[in-house]
């Protein structure tokens, strides 16, 4: 995107005239001067580091359109509400747009209208992108949260796979990943997937001064979380892993008298947001959540999150706890911790990842429910119901979710994106019979339900899968989403179609005629176990270390640290001396002696098994009375002190 009249100092001029800022944030300006020279960049900025204004600030500068991909249509609005209230001409196109309008704001792009154009990244493998791709002139394609490319990324999404090849059709522009969290293993997997090996990497802002970090292990956690609720003024965010942990301390909150609400994903949508509004707003002061609460809210004077359960990877750790504190003002991260939770996550796991047969057993169901024959290659794609494949393997989800994933990139068969108000419809009878049930029915809501629906959907839901907007058609026909679904699964039972709601739709199109044995690459399935257990031992490692917990978390990120920060648990001497036993004098030595020999960590206790959490409590205890020092938190490594080489003498 080189243009020769576009300078760092319209950079800045363009900065202070249309968002009032005189000087960059850390980073901004080393990311925007490597666009400007035509160069690929990889930008690792915090949140609230003001990532958007690196694809923004370069959209004004230069005649092109600058293409955003981004995964969150509530995001993506709100950034093109702020940039046309701005004078800035952004659009988006996502499916909550009725056909014809989005066919419009395509051909405004065609014809340049538009500074900015987002979409999600599924967008970009339809036949309408493909076939206009060419005819955008396109000077920098954005590729936001962009940790989601990686299969170490923690959210996932197989569409941003599929960046690198849309990138060719429009014309290879220079491209900008950016995100907030991803360790070098992450931003390796991002240059080498989106085909960037030349990219400038520009990684600032890791480190938040501003906020607390701490770790408790406690058997109460129900006390600790009071204690910090009521000594920590200002908003907060309670994280817990499940459903049933948000009704629980939702429920102990209230009843303490603190301002709280719940917030997971079974909630219906308009529950959901009803809930994010009010606390906003300050109605409420806690949010009791599961992680389905906080990605693209910035709200920046959050004074405490609290994990009452250990995540699953310290990516998600970090950014849950970095909405502490956006506003600069000291807040806290807190995490409660006892071993029982190392078991759970470990549990879980084990129950989302599938061996090689299980994904075998995967395949064979979704085929069966979508009764296709050995030998048989559907001419459309299949949709089945993701519960009677649950049912029918006894998986988990999660491990139904994973095998799908993992089928799809053994190219076993391409797995069609779900979005989060669409379900599937399909029409059982022909559009004259359903028009004369609903002009025979009593009940006229039902009948004018009906009758709106016809208005909706496309002519192709009578021969074929349609994707139904749930949110578009409860605004037309003034119902809410729930009693819409209860409708379509009382016309379901009538015989007049059938319906898959919102995630619960599991939509593959096969590549080859179903196998009578499909062939697994067991090392792949293993690979993708690896990486979740890899991402669970540093997470824990984490959690048990006796060492400062900034240094730990910039080091995990990348990023060098002072040995201790002066103001988290560790540094400040919050936790009682380990306890060790004359008994373990025996591994106290072997410890001291496989350090010294250079042994790494996982092979201290090859021949005899130790309790993960007894070496941690033995290599805290070392590290107290100074006979070890910690040299790389991140893996665990040590070096002996004089005080440990004279115990070995």
């Amino acid at each position: 995107m080189s243009d020769s009249a576009a300078t760092m100092d319209d950079a800045r001029e363009v900065l202070r005239r249309r968002w009032g800022y005189e000087s960059f944030r850390p980073g901004q300006q080393e990311i925007l001067t490597a666009l400007l020279d035509g160069d690929d960049v990889l930008g690792i900025l915090p949140t609230g580091g003001g990532k958007s204004l690196c694809y923004q600030i370069p959209a004004l500068l230069t005649d092109g359109l600058v293409l955003v991909i981004s995964p969150l249509i509530a995001l993506m609005q709100d950034q093109v509400e702020g940039l046309q209230a701005e004078g800035v001409e952004a659009t988006f196109i996502n499916s909550t747009l009725p056909r014809y309008e989005a066919e419009q704001r395509w051909n405004n792009a065609e014809h340049g209208q538009y500074d900015l154009l987002y979409m999600a990244p599924e967008r970009m493998t339809t036949e309408v992108f493909q076939a206009r791709a060419e005819r955008l002139d396109v000077s920098l394609l954005a590729v936001d949260e962009a940790h989601c490319v990686s299969e170490w990324g923690h959210h996932f999404r197989p569409a941003y796979r599929e960046i690198s090849a849309a990138r060719g059709l429009i014309g290879e522009p220079p491209t900008l990943a950016v995100t907030a969290t991803a360790t070098p293993e992450v931003r390796d997997d991002i240059c080498d997937l989106l085909e960037m090996p030349d990219a400038t990497e520009v990684v600032r802002g890791f480190d938040r001064p501003n906020l607390v970090w701490s770790v408790f292990r406690t058997e109460h956690k129900w006390a600790k979380l009071k204690d910090i609720v009521t000594g920590v003024g200002g908003s907060g965010i309670v994280y817990t892993a499940t459903r049933r942990g948000v009704e629980r301390w939702t429920q102990r909150l209230q009843q303490e008298g603190v301002s709280a609400a719940g917030y997971h994903g079974r909630m219906s949508s308009e529950e959901r947001t009803a809930r994010q509004q009010d606390w906003i707003a300050d109605e409420v002061r806690v949010m009791v959540a599961t992680n389905a609460f906080g990605m693209g809210i910035d709200e920046p004077d959050v004074r405490s999150v609290v994990h009452m359960d250990v995540p699953s990877s310290l990516e998600a750790y970090y950014q849950e706890a970095g909405r502490a504190g956006r506003d600069g003002e000291r807040a806290y991260a807190v995490l409660l911790f006892q071993e029982p939770d190392a078991e759970t996550q470990e549990a879980l796991i084990a129950s989302s990842h599938p061996t090689a047969e299980e994904v075998r057993q995967v395949y064979d169901a979704v085929c069966n429910v979508g009764q296709v024959p050995v030998g048989s290659e559907p001419d459309e794609p299949l949709v089945v119901n993701q519960s009677a494949v649950q049912k029918i393997t006894e998986f988990s989800r999660s491990k139904v979710d994973t095998a799908a994933e993992l089928l799809d990139r053994a190219d076993a068969w391409s797995r069609l994106p779900n979005r989060s108000h669409h379900g599937m419809i399909r029409f059982e009878k022909g559009i004259g019979a359903v028009r004369r049930y609903a002009d025979g029915l009593d009940n006229q809501a039902l009948a004018d339900f009906v009758r709106t629906l016809l208005r909706q959907v496309h002519a192709d839901a009578f021969s074929d899968w349609w994707p139904l907007d749930v949110r578009s058609l409860s605004d037309r026909a003034e119902v809410s989403q729930d009693r819409l679904n209860r409708g379509l699964q009382y016309l379901e039972e009538r015989g007049l179609l059938r319906w898959q709601p919102p995630g619960n739709a599991l939509r593959v199109e096969l590549a080859f005629p179903r196998a009578r044995k499909l062939p697994v690459d067991g090392r792949a399935v293993q690979a993708a176990r690896q990486r979740a257990e890899t991402r669970l031992r540093s997470m824990l490692r984490y959690a048990r270390s006796n060492t400062c917990r900034r240094r730990f978390l910039l080091t995990y990120f990348g990023e060098q640290a002072a040995t201790q920060c002066g103001a988290c648990d560790v540094c400040l001497g919050r936790h009682d001396p380990p306890v060790v036993t004359a008994a373990q004098e025996e591994e106290l030595r072997r410890i001291l002696t496989q350090i010294q020999d250079n042994v790494p960590r996982a092979d201290w206790f090859a021949q005899r098994e130790v309790p993960r959490h007894e070496v941690d409590v033995l290599v805290n205890w070392l590290t107290e009375r100074g006979y070890i020092r910690m040299t790389d938190p991140l893996h665990g490594r040590f070096e002996l002190t004089d005080a440990g080489r004279d115990h070995l003498d």
